[in-house]
Parts: C-alpha cells; structure tokens; sequence
C-alpha cells in the first residue's frame, strides 16, 4: 500500500465520520467533527491510501499552551495491526515537537488492554485516574509523554 498523511479539513468530515462510526461506534457527533477539523488549535491527521484517496485512520489533538492533547486516535478495523497507528502516532509526536510541546497527554480506557500497551511502547507512561469517564462508566487512564522541548 502506498500510505500518506495528511492534515484533515472540513472537506473530510464524512471521512471522519465514517471512520468513527467504524472503529469506535460513533465516539463523536457531527458538530463535533466539525469543530475539530476548523479550528485552528487542533492537529487533525489522517491517513490516506494514495490510489483509493481512502481515509484509513486519523488523529486529533488539541493545542493547548505548551502540550498538546489527543483526543481521538483510530484506525478502520480491516487495517489495525499493520503499523497504521504506529504511523499516526509518530507524525503527531514529530509535529508537536515543531510546536514547541513539552508533553502530551491523552486518555485510555482502564481495560483497554491493546491500546495500553500501544502507547506504553511509544513512551507513554500513565500518571492518574479519571473515574466513571466513559459513557458506559469505565475509568479512563491519563497517560503522559515528554516531548524533551524543555
């Protein structure tokens, strides 16, 4: 496969949404998708195959001050454990550092046991607890990664 990313914009929304519907049930609504791929303090990355133009997986982010937050990460489900999110992740880490970050952070589901181990093996390390964070009532882990900016 011949795989590019790209900076997502408004003209991706269904994209986004129909990635999201696909890998995490629909986490977002559209006027959710709409702010986050306008505004101009959020990273919106997406993955493409060049020859289909295929949105295979995306990021987001937001910038705030020195640190940026991921707020989404997905991959569609016929291409995860192929690297794809591996991909994302490191472009989005490459970026935050010409930003000028020092950390990022993000959420995970407690018993999210793949994608735990997915972000401790790109240097994550969680630093806390938010209880009852997920609509079904599952605990969210904080996970933290230094940027080395300072």
């Amino acid at each position: 496969m011949n795989l590019k990313i790209i900076q997502l914009g408004i003209m991706n929304l269904n994209d986004c949404l129909d990635l999201d519907q696909k890998s995490l049930n629909g986490l977002w609504t559209r006027s959710q998708w709409e702010k986050e791929l306008t505004d101009p303090k959020r990273i919106c990355l997406g993955i493409i195959e060049l020859e289909t133009k295929k949105l295979l997986g995306l990021c987001s982010a937001w910038l705030v001050v020195d640190e940026l937050h991921i707020t989404f990460i997905a991959v569609h489900p016929i291409h995860q454990r192929k690297g794809l999110g591996k991909f994302l992740l490191k472009d989005l880490i490459r970026r935050s550092k010409a930003l000028k970050t020092n950390q990022i952070f993000l959420e995970v589901k407690n018993n999210n046991d793949p994608a735990k181990a997915f972000y401790k093996a790109m240097g994550f390390k969680t630093i806390g607890n938010r209880s009852n964070f997920y609509k079904d009532g599952s605990d969210a882990l904080i996970l933290n990664k230094e940027t080395s900016n300072k």
